[in-house]
């Protein structure tokens, strides 16, 4: 009987200790699995941020084509029909995929004229009141520059309905205004009155490039209503109207759209509004490896002699 209760507890322990041995290993694979699976995320976040630069340097390259084969042609312009603006979808590129927009960020109107032409007083109300029409276009409400104005300008006098510093400091947390130029479109969130909504309206219509202002707009990539916005006597008709007669080889082109042979010769006598070509380009580029998505937006200025490309803004998240 003794014997049968040792064997019995003898058996009892065997399982005991299998059970346990079967929990460790258990452990051990569920840990070894855990850092597997971190190293092997960490492995494609390694890998996803070397092909982002390569996804850069192949948007600049696609860019220089472009500008290459123009030259080839003798014809400079750029229009939504070009190399570089056809989207690239799920494109393999070392052990990830590539999918990239190229936008022409000449084609919208630049928030940093408002204060480009500070020393010509017509110059400046030309440019304020085309950013107000723009506004109005979308259904902002127009009062909304002079605080756009009032963060760009170097003085602390406050417009109408703008802010200066003494409204901001006010703030929790406080700050200052930039009395600068914008560096990124994102920036507007800091000013009086623009909303998450407000920004995301205007971000297909706007840029701030080149941050120091005064470039013409692309009329071959501009949206109707930044056409509109360009001058009080351009209509919707007239701006689909160019839309349609897409693209223009030459600024003197234009003059196909008869109704806007007076307003084009007014605009290309008093300076440069607009123009045919760009310089100026952004890139929302997307690398996936695996399981890891990095997303970038870059901003591009090709030199109009050779068509090379540096970077002047870069935001990865």
């Amino acid at each position: 009987m003794r014997k049968a209760d040792e064997r019995g507890i003898a058996l009892l322990l065997s399982l005991l200790v299998l059970a346990l041995l079967t929990a460790i290993v258990l452990e051990f694979d569920a840990e070894a699995r855990r850092e597997y699976r971190e190293a092997a995320a960490f492995r494609d976040h390694v890998k996803s941020g070397a092909l982002m630069r390569a996804a850069v340097q192949a948007a600049s390259a696609a860019l220089q084509q472009d500008f290459l084969r123009d030259k080839r042609s003798g014809e400079r312009f750029d229009g939504p029909l070009d190399l570089w603006a056809i989207p690239i979808k799920n494109y393999a590129i070392g052990d990830g995929l590539l999918s990239a927009k190229i936008q022409d960020e000449r084609g919208k109107l630049n928030l940093n004229d408002l204060v480009a032409s500070a020393g010509d007083p017509i110059q400046s109300k030309t440019r304020i009141d085309r950013i107000r029409r723009l506004f109005e276009l979308l259904q902002i409400n127009p009062d909304l520059v002079d605080a756009l104005i009032d963060w760009l300008d170097q003085d602390d006098a406050p417009r109408p309905a703008g802010a200066e510093s003494l409204h901001y400091q006010s703030l929790r947390p406080a700050y200052r205004a930039a009395n600068s130029p914008l560096q990124a479109l994102s920036d507007l969130r800091l000013i009086k009155g623009f909303t998450p909504e407000i920004i995301d309206r205007l971000s297909r219509y706007v840029t701030v490039h080149p941050i120091e202002g005064g470039a013409p707009v692309n009329i071959n990539t501009a949206e109707p209503f930044v056409i509109q916005a360009l001058d009080p006597d351009i209509t919707s008709a007239m701006a689909t109207e160019i839309i349609q007669g897409r693209p223009y080889k030459t600024k003197e082109e234009l003059n196909r759209i008869g109704s806007f042979v007076d307003i084009g010769a007014k605009l290309r006598a008093s300076g440069s509004v607009y123009d045919v070509k760009s310089d100026h380009f952004s890139a929302q580029l997307t690398i996936t490896v695996n399981e890891s998505v990095k997303n970038a937006f870059v901003v591009l200025h090709r030199e109009p002699n050779k068509g090379r490309c540096t970077v002047k803004y870069l935001r990865v998240f």
